[in-house]
């Protein structure tokens, strides 16, 4: 492995890290408002985003597609948001890194063809998302752990949306992120407005933390992490990301894996990785 293959690596690693703290921030900010959470998330992120782009000439005027990924990032945001409020964090991380399983879905229903590879993984990825869900109600009581988990596969559909728009966007990367953060907050005034919590200062910063590390950081370095090693190469390494936020959990929510994510996680993961596409080999 060469510098630039290790540097590569070393930013999908903590692109994972970063990513795997997102649901750390938002379970931190539960005593808020599940409304209020979402658009201050949204707000903070734009706010620290919109000055460094216009300063450095960054925004670029996007074209259809832009648009369209810019909602579709929107929804990835929503979704796994609300996912990480009301369900357990390791789990809707667990069930977000399924993106790649729902790729194949959809190559399944434009009729490619698929290698039995992919077949099996997708059977062995369903398998680890209904031992995943099924037993982690018990857990999560008192709490939406059905529409956390709902969430957090609804954020795996949009991100795989979002991944097949992804070479047309055409170096629109960061103008995407300010308009699904723009759309966000739109989206979600009207329903923070009626029960609107203001942040104490505490938790500003656990906005600022969620903004600047597990949204804005990651949306650079992941980039950066494909142009030094394959895309395919970054994705599998992603899969680790529901392992950072075990460690995370464990260590600042004192959560512990419970039987159903030692169980389901191993489907899980290794059925989205035989989903993973893989390079033709050379001639």
């Amino acid at each position: 492995m060469d510098r630039t293959q290790l540097r590569g690596t070393g930013y999908a690693f903590a692109t994972s890290a970063l990513w795997g703290a997102t649901g750390i921030w938002v379970a931190l900010l539960t005593v808020l408002p599940v409304s209020s959470t979402l658009l201050f998330r949204f707000l903070t992120a734009a706010v620290l985003l919109a000055p460094a782009l216009l300063l450095s000439g960054g925004i670029h005027k996007p074209n259809r597609h832009g648009y369209g990924a810019g909602a579709l990032l929107t929804g990835y945001y929503l979704f796994a948001t609300v996912g990480f409020y009301f369900s357990n964090v390791v789990s809707v991380s667990l069930l977000v890194s399924t993106s790649p399983f729902f790729v194949m879905l959809i190559r399944v229903c434009r009729r490619e063809t698929l290698r039995s590879q992919e077949i099996v993984g997708g059977i062995l990825a369903f398998a680890g998302v209904l031992v995943l869900i099924g037993g982690g109600t018990a857990e999560t009581a008192g709490r939406l752990p059905a529409l956390g988990n709902f969430c957090g596969l609804g954020a795996a559909v949009t991100m795989a949306l979002y991944s097949l728009a992804g070479p047309r966007l055409q170096g629109q990367g960061w103008t995407v992120v300010l308009i699904s953060c723009l759309l966000g907050a739109l989206i979600s005034l009207p329903f923070a407005a009626p029960t609107l919590t203001l942040p104490d200062w505490p938790q500003w910063g656990l906005f600022v933390g969620l903004a600047l590390f597990s949204t804005l950081a990651p949306g650079y370095l992941y980039p950066l992490a494909c142009q030094r090693i394959t895309p395919t190469a970054a994705t599998v390494i992603r899969l680790s990301t529901p392992f950072f936020t075990a460690l995370f959990a464990w260590l600042i929510l004192g959560q512990t894996l419970g039987l159903h994510h030692l169980l389901g996680a191993p489907l899980m993961l290794a059925g989205v990785y035989l989903t993973l596409p893989r390079a033709s080999s050379p001639a």
